[in-house]
């Protein structure tokens, strides 16, 4: 790929900017003339939607595999929710991050993420997997909407289920959203070192942590609203419950190295396995979050790490977490200022069908890092 900073599943930045970019410009544009994906034929990278009209993505696009877009030809539909899944990926990453040193910055050039994804740090493990979480969420809801021609609700569940509810609905396709996205996201890493099996991993902790957090919802039948029996299905998480639980993760993740069984017999694919760098841990779970390589402190700008700095960053004066101004600025110390803010309120509806409000003013106390 050359000078693009690779991202999960050999996804570059610019792609993902393109991809999470996509159904925000078809939405917006209603000429018909589409931005993200356009009708005009390419030798590279032909692809035909499910009205068999031929269609190419952009350039930024093309940096797709050839199984990324064999993938997506076999699954008409499915890009829009590959994107989605991506850029609510992105938002689930910031505000799980919006109160520590490292925020989940992003730019708006070809370096997303910037040079953090280069790394095997801790914060690279949730990258990979709130992206890779982010897909699978997305796809197996797609399917469930109808929004996939190739896949649709799980109906696998049916029958009795207990002495008062049985299954029926329409379930989420949680094990088509692995599937895809296992062979989607997983098929760009290449290699067999270290960073290739801690992004693999990380992968699929993402994905297992979608399927394990998904909830059965029930409906009540019966004569006047009684709950005399109940029709359940299986529903996913939102992706805010996965982001809970993957950051939890990242705050006690892993670090690993290459396992080594001390055996010249032991196969290649014995050999490709992690063990914690600590021989008191435990081995990580499919669960856990694994890295390899300490994380920068993210205290000051450095173009060579790629990190801003928490100079500037707003934060709590009486918060002793994280989101507190002695951590999050390093000891640095910081400033007040105060800001005049004028914003609606006493706000009366009136019928019909109109809304007056007041506008007030008052002053707000701001904290900055130094």
């Amino acid at each position: 790929m050359g000078h693009w900073a690779l991202l999960p599943g050999g996804v570059s930045a610019a792609l993902l900017l393109a991809l999470a970019a996509l159904p925000a410009a078809l939405a917006a544009n209603s000429s018909g003339r589409w931005w993200g994906i356009v009708n005009v034929a390419s030798s590279t990278n032909l692809l035909t939607d499910s009205k068999s009209l031929q269609l190419v993505l952009e350039p930024s696009l093309q940096l797709l595999s050839r199984k990324q877009r064999r993938l997506i030809r076999q699954n008409p539909g499915i890009l829009h929710s590959v994107s989605g899944g991506l850029q609510s990926a992105v938002r689930e990453c910031k505000w799980q991050f919006r109160n520590r040193r490292w925020n989940c910055p992003t730019a708006s050039g070809p370096h997303l993420f910037g040079k953090i994804v280069n790394r095997g740090c801790r914060e690279t493990a949730f990258i990979f997997a709130i992206t890779s979480a982010g897909v699978t969420h997305s796809v197996a809801r797609s399917c469930s909407e109808g929004s996939i021609e190739s896949c649709t609700c799980d109906y696998r569940r049916r029958g009795p289920g207990g002495p008062d509810w049985h299954w029926g609905g329409c379930s989420d396709n949680i094990d088509f959203g692995r599937l895809f996205g296992r062979e989607f996201v997983d098929s760009g890493e290449k290699g067999r070192d270290l960073r290739f099996l801690m992004n693999l991993h990380n992968n699929e902790a993402g994905r297992t942590t979608v399927f394990s957090e998904m909830r059965q919802e029930c409906k009540c039948h019966g004569m006047s609203g009684s709950c005399t029996v109940r029709t359940c299905w299986m529903r996913l998480p939102t992706l805010r419950a996965v982001g809970d639980v993957l950051r939890d993760r990242f705050d006690g993740a892993s670090r690993v190295l290459y396992g080594n069984r001390g055996s010249n017999r032991a196969s290649r694919a014995e050999l490709l396995r992690l063990e914690p760098e600590d021989p008191a841990h435990k081995p990580p779970s499919p669960h856990d979050l694994v890295y390899f390589e300490k994380s920068p402190n993210f205290c000051t700008y450095s173009g060579r790490l790629g990190t801003a700095g928490t100079a500037g960053r707003a934060c709590n004066s009486s918060s002793p977490a994280l989101d507190g101004c002695e951590l999050l600025c390093c000891g640095r110390g910081h400033r007040t200022r105060t800001q005049r803010v004028t914003e609606r309120c006493n706000c009366t509806f009136h019928w019909c069908c109109h809304v007056s409000c007041r506008n007030c003013t008052h002053t707000r106390v701001l904290h900055e890092c130094l």
